[in-house]
Order: structure tokens, then C-alpha cells, then sequence
């Protein structure tokens, strides 16, 4: 008897799962529309928060770099005082040493002529270090970059592949910016600082293209080939390519000759 009331029971429970079933579907044609809107209205507000989100990165990513200009420029304020203070001389200790007899005089301090190891190119090329034959390797800060984790992302898969962003960014600053930095320490020199006959032949080649180019820093696919030692393979090329894509550098090509020119405006000279 108890088999026979659960029997019952079960199907009492079906019928009534049968007529709420019935019921959601005749409502069906009611509500679809409410659903409908409230999905849509859903996605938009994905939507908002996406760009909102990205509105941010992108305003914060202004602001660092905004921040990161005040800096430099108070770097340079401060290298061109203490420029300022090496080769200046006050005109007391001048009267001073005038007034002086030799005897009392005290020997006179070689003045402090040490290059600095961050310099901008228009700084640089006004310094009497373009007329030393022999200086230190210096950097510029007309070519400071970086690449983001976003800006990493921007770059199709297909030209990536499965490159990594540390890999890209050691070929920038090892590769490409060093690159950069030796061309332009060189042919700022003046004639008679350059002694090495193949540094003058470079000097020369270097002075000679710049007039493709005369406003534009830019770099050449034989330069990049000189000081790794070897030709510029696919690979490497590829890398030149997402910088491209990455507005770093500019490919052009005149006689010839592959160019690659420096647009990065992130941290140009002042």
C-alpha cells in the first residue's frame, strides 16, 4: 500500500511540474523582451566598465609620464648648473689671484671636466667632449623609451608569436638604443678629435646620410649589423617590425639603404 501512495505521489509531484512548465511557457512571450533588455543593458554596462578601465590606464600612464618629464627636466637644470659651476670662475678669486704675489699663491686645482654619463644630444653636441679623442661611453635622453605590458599586448599575434616582453625590451635598449647612442657620440665629434681611420670612415658615412634626413635621428640596417657583428637575421627583423607597430621607430628606404628612424616623442629633448 505504501509502494502504491508513493507512486502517487510522484506522479502528483510530475503533473505539478508539468503545469508550472506550461505556465513559464505561456509567460514566455511576456517576459522575453523584459529578458532581452536586461542582457543588452547588461553587456553595455561590461561595455562602460571595459572603457572606463582603460580611460584610467590610459590617464595614469599620462600622468607617470608627465611625472617622469618633471624629473628629467630638473636633471638637466641640475647637470647644466653643475656645468655651469665647473668651467665658470668667480670674478673675485680672479681680483684675488691678480693681488696675489706668486709666491703666496696656492697651485692652482685641475678643474673637474668629468663627462657625465646622461646627457641630451643638443647638450652634448655644445660640450667641449665632442673635441676629445678619447670619452667615455655616454647615454641620451633623447632615447629613453619603455614598453608596457599594454602596449606589448597591442602587437598582432602573428607578428609576436611567442616572444616575450622582457626579450623585446633588452633588444630595444641593448640593440637598438646603444646603437643609436655610439652612431651619435661619434659624429657629434669634430673632425679632429677622430684619429682611428675606420672611426673617421664611420664619421664620414654618418655625416653623408644624415642629409637624407637632416631633422630626424635615425639609424641604418648596416649600423645595427656593424655592432652586433653579423647580418640582420629574421628574427631580429621581426623585433624592428613590432617596434614599428609599436611607434618607436619609423622604417624608411632611400637608394638602397633601410633606414630606421627614431618617433618615439615619449622622452624627447626639451
Amino acid at each position: 500500500m505504501d509502494k502504491v501512495q508513493q507512486i502517487f505521489e510522484k506522479q502528483i509531484e510530475t503533473m505539478m511540474r508539468l503545469e508550472l512548465f506550461l505556465d513559464i511557457h505561456i509567460c514566455k512571450k511576456f517576459v522575453m523582451q523584459d529578458l532581452n533588455q536586461l542582457q543588452s543593458e547588461a553587456q553595455a554596462a561590461a561595455d562602460r566598465v571595459h572603457w572606463m578601465k582603460e580611460y584610467m590606464e590610459t590617464d595614469r600612464g599620462e600622468m607617470v609620464s608627465q611625472y617622469a618629464d618633471v624629473i628629467r627636466k630638473m636633471r638637466r637644470n641640475e647637470l647644466l648648473m653643475l656645468h655651469l659651476l665647473e668651467v665658470g670662475e668667480p670674478v673675485h678669486s680672479k681680483i684675488e689671484t691678480a693681488e696675489t704675489p706668486a709666491k703666496h699663491r696656492a697651485p692652482l686645482k685641475e678643474k673637474n671636466t668629468d663627462m657625465p654619463s646622461k646627457m641630451y644630444l643638443l647638450d652634448y653636441s655644445k660640450s667641449p667632449f665632442v673635441s676629445r679623442t678619447k670619452t667615455k661611453k655616454i647615454e641620451f635622453h633623447d632615447f629613453e623609451c619603455d614598453i608596457t605590458e599594454s602596449q606589448f599586448e597591442t602587437i598582432p599575434k602573428y607578428l609576436r608569436g611567442r616572444m616575450q616582453l622582457v626579450e623585446l625590451k633588452q633588444f630595444l635598449a641593448t640593440e637598438v638604443i646603444k646603437c643609436f647612442e655610439e652612431k651619435y657620440s661619434l659624429m657629434y665629434k669634430t673632425r679632429k678629435a677622430i684619429v682611428n681611420p675606420h672611426d673617421l670612415a664611420i664619421w664620414k658615412e654618418y655625416n653623408v646620410l644624415q642629409t637624407n634626413f637632416p631633422d630626424q635621428k635615425f639609424i641604418t640596417q648596416e649600423d645595427i649589423a656593424r655592432r652586433t657583428g653579423k647580418t640582420l637575421d629574421k628574427k631580429s627583423y621581426t623585433k624592428l617590425q613590432m617596434l614599428r607597430h609599436l611607434h618607436i621607430l619609423q622604417e624608411a628606404r632611400s637608394n638602397g639603404v633601410v633606414y630606421f628612424l627614431w618617433v618615439s616623442q615619449a622622452n624627447g629633448a626639451f
